[in-house]
């Protein structure tokens, strides 16, 4: 193939897709169009109940944002430095306790007992 010929299959793959995309696009269109009114007319509704009721939407957006931040606290753990100072001396004990039981054990099979 030639660059010409090349040229001439890319130009005709590019018309048919956009011959066959072209009904979609419409829809897409008024599809986007028919979400940006009801988002529109949502908003109005919204903006019109906080105006009649904003104690209301206040209590309601602090009882969300206490929610919220339940949710994402829950997924922490904290601890207090009382116990921060427990783990941290367990876990010393821990190492010499392991460390004194692999010298026993090494003292032991050094013993002979016959």
């Amino acid at each position: 193939m030639n660059t010409n010929q090349i040229e001439n299959y890319v130009d005709e793959v590019a018309t048919k897709v956009e011959k066959s995309a072209a009904p979609h696009l419409e829809s897409a269109r008024e599809v986007a169009e028919k979400l940006r009114v009801k988002s529109e007319d949502v908003i109005d509704e919204s903006r019109l109940r906080i105006q009649e009721n904003p104690m209301s939407c206040v209590v309601g957006a602090i009882v969300f944002g206490f929610a919220l931040g339940c949710l994402v606290m829950s997924g922490r753990r904290t601890c207090s430095p009382p116990q921060r100072l427990v783990d941290r001396s367990l876990g010393q004990a821990n190492d010499l306790v392991s460390s004194m039981s692999d010298r026993l054990s090494r003292a032991a099979s050094n013993l002979k007992i016959w």
